[in-house]
This record gives structure tokens, sequence and C-alpha cells, in this order.
């Protein structure tokens, strides 16, 4: 079936909308294999002749691409699995994701996790507050979710592998177009680390889906927090939206801030938490409270027993 779903999903003229329709669709009717590519099926769907003929067009293109995802054990998760993340559901709704590229430890998908933002040129102190963050939340098993740029991303990633956590790299381009990184190759297992790009296999980096996997980076986590943020680019953007969607954003609190943190006193103005600390310490203790304590959180079972790991 997922190499079927992959040949509608290369197919030109689709995007989400028309995919998550299809998928949808196949679910709700309990389509199999044998028919899920069927003429009866796209005209059932409503889709146009045009895209009909890519798809049929596409189809030794999607088995390629389908055995290089095989032979690097990589698995596509649609959003009508139940593998699929629903907090990342809940929280994007009828925006999120319709597949999931993923490389590594899948559960991790469903663990509560908490997102970093921050520039590329990150200061010193930023990257030691950055590490000393993410040291913590690994320290108490909470996931660690990111993007994959040089900065504050690897720095809390390789932060969290060195303290034993776990983490989760949130790629901005097609995850065959992806390869470990040196700074963190020899940390990786097979349990302490999972790849995921909600892009075509085989697309390379672009601005404006770097933009959009910031909203995949936030439905993965319970709070988010931002390093640094100048008063543009790729993190600016990510503060916005995590306060747009009521993602609980926490912001380091500099008393004199960098160049490479000149927004963050506007994020706290607008409703972002201050993390403030003594020595280039910072005090999680409302991170951690938030994570245990969001609503949000439907597991209460899980929630009792962060609590009581975090608190002991």
């Amino acid at each position: 079936m997922d190499n079927s779903i992959l040949q509608v999903a290369v197919a030109k003229g689709i995007g989400d909308v028309a995919l998550k329709k299809y998928l949808k669709y196949i679910q709700h009717n309990k389509i199999g294999q044998e028919s899920c590519l069927s003429d009866e099926v796209f005209c059932k769907i409503g889709f146009k002749q045009d895209i009909v003929n890519s798809i049929e067009e596409n189809q030794e293109r999607a088995t390629d691409i389908y055995d290089k995802l095989i032979s690097k054990g990589i698995e596509i998760i649609a959003e009508t699995s139940d593998d699929y993340p629903q907090y990342l559901k809940e929280m994007l709704q009828d925006k999120c994701p319709p597949l999931l590229f993923v490389k590594g430890n899948k559960k991790l998908l469903n663990q509560i996790g908490v997102g970093f933002c921050g520039s590329r040129q990150v200061s010193n102190k930023g990257m030691g507050i950055a590490a000393n963050c993410a040291k913590q939340l690994a320290e108490k098993d909470v996931v660690i979710v990111s993007g994959y740029a040089a900065g504050t991303d690897l720095t809390a990633h390789k932060t969290a592998l060195e303290s034993g956590g776990t983490t989760i790299f949130v790629l901005a381009e097609g995850i065959l177009k992806s390869s470990v990184k040196k700074q963190i190759g020899h940390l990786l297992n097979d349990k302490n680390h999972l790849f995921v790009s909600q892009f075509m296999p085989e697309l390379t980096w672009n601005a404006s889906n770097a933009m959009k996997r910031n909203s995949t980076i936030i439905g993965l986590s319970r709070a988010m927090i931002l390093v640094e943020s100048r008063l543009e680019g790729g993190t600016f953007a990510a503060g916005e939206e995590a306060l747009r969607v009521n993602c609980p954003l926490f912001v380091i609190d500099f008393s004199k801030p960098e160049v490479s943190a000149e927004a963050n006193p506007y994020f706290i103005s607008k409703g972002g938490i201050p993390i403030r600390g003594k020595d280039g310490q910072p005090n999680m203790k409302n991170v951690f409270n938030s994570i245990t304590s969001e609503i949000r959180l439907n597991n209460s079972s899980n929630i009792e027993q962060l609590q009581i790991d975090i608190f002991k």
C-alpha cells in the first residue's frame, strides 16, 4: 500500500489537500492494495483526468523512490495510520502533514517532547544555555525536538544524546537528501533518535519548506524553547507560530541580549514565558510544570508518571 500511496503523492497536481482526501477515502471505504489505484477510486474522489494520467505515468518513479526508502530503512507513516503522532494531529488539525517519512525510533513520535528554536549564529552564551536546557530535559526523559541546522538545533540534539536522552530531527528537505552529520553520528543508536521529513523524499531544501517545517516541530512539542531570535527570519517565524497555536513558548531572558537575541524581549512582551537563571544555569521549573500540567495532554497516567520522575 505504501508504494501506491507514494505513486499518488509524487504525481503532478497532487498537494496536501488532495493527498489527504485520497488517504481518508481509501481508509473510510477500506480500499485494499488491488483497488487503491483504480479509475473508480479516482473518479469517486474527484481527481481530474490530467491528475489521473500523472499518477499512472509515475509508477516507475514511485517504485524507484520506494525501493530507495526500503533499502535505507525509511518508513512511510500516513495520517490515517495508527503510528501517526496523535498530538501533531491535535495541534495542527487539518494542516498536519499527510505523510511522514521516518528513520529511527518511531515510538518517539508519541512521547512527550520539547522543541527548540534559535539562530544558526547563536552566541556562545546562548549555546551554553541551550545545552543546559536540553541536558535537564533529556535527564528527565523528555524528547528534544528541533530542526537539523548548525547552531541551536545541533547543540540541543547533541547535548540530549550525550546526556543519554532522545531526540527528533525534523528535516526541511526530503529524507533521501539528508545525511548524518559528523557531530552526532557517533552518538546515534537504534533507540535514541528519529529523523522525520514531511516532504517528498527527493526534494531539496528551500526556505519555504523550512518555514513549513517549523509547524511540525511545534506540533510534536508540548512546549517550545526559544533560545535566540533576531527580528526576522526562521526563528522569529517559529516563535510567532508557537504563540498563534497556543503552544507554550519559553524564551531565554538575557539581562543584556546580543544582536542574535534582539527579538527575545519582543516575544516575552507578547506572552512568551521568560526562562531566567544564575551563572548561565537556566531555571527550568516552569517548563517542567507546563509539560506535566498541560490540559492538552490526554493520557493522565503519563502525566502522573512524568511528574513523579521530574520532581523526585
